[in-house]
């Protein structure tokens, strides 16, 4: 009781990290949807993570559909310890050029106000 008392209050997310929080779990969840919930490398099923094929840091194409895959815990932490398999691997699936497009888009400069990020939201939902 005592040492709650001493905690310091969290500070609210601002409505800005609450949007964004809100679009990462609606693109993950419609990612593993589309995947079957199954690892798209190695076939196993049940428990998969959204991975970004481009990097989540850039907006211009963190929450497009193309731009992630499920994979399974050990296939997930191959594509981070080994990025050019992966991206080797993921040309066996999506055209040279769609990949290129899509990494064109992530270098794109530019953000989103709130109020695109609400939009977002509901057209992804």
């Amino acid at each position: 009781m005592v040492l709650s008392l001493l905690k310091a209050p969290k500070p609210k997310k601002s409505r800005r990290k609450q949007l964004i929080s809100e679009l990462d779990k609606v693109m993950s969840l419609k990612v593993r949807e589309r995947d079957n919930h199954t690892c798209r490398k190695c076939g196993r099923t049940g428990r998969v993570f959204h991975h970004h094929i481009m990097s989540k840091t850039r907006l211009t194409t963190r929450w497009i559909m193309e731009n992630g895959v499920a994979l399974c815990f050990w296939c997930h932490r191959w594509a981070h310890s080994a990025p050019e398999e992966f991206r080797n691997w993921i040309l066996t699936w999506m055209s040279e050029k769609q990949y290129d497009e899509l990494y064109l888009k992530s270098q794109m400069r530019g953000g989103y106000h709130d109020c695109d990020l609400e939009w977002l939201l509901r057209d992804m939902k």
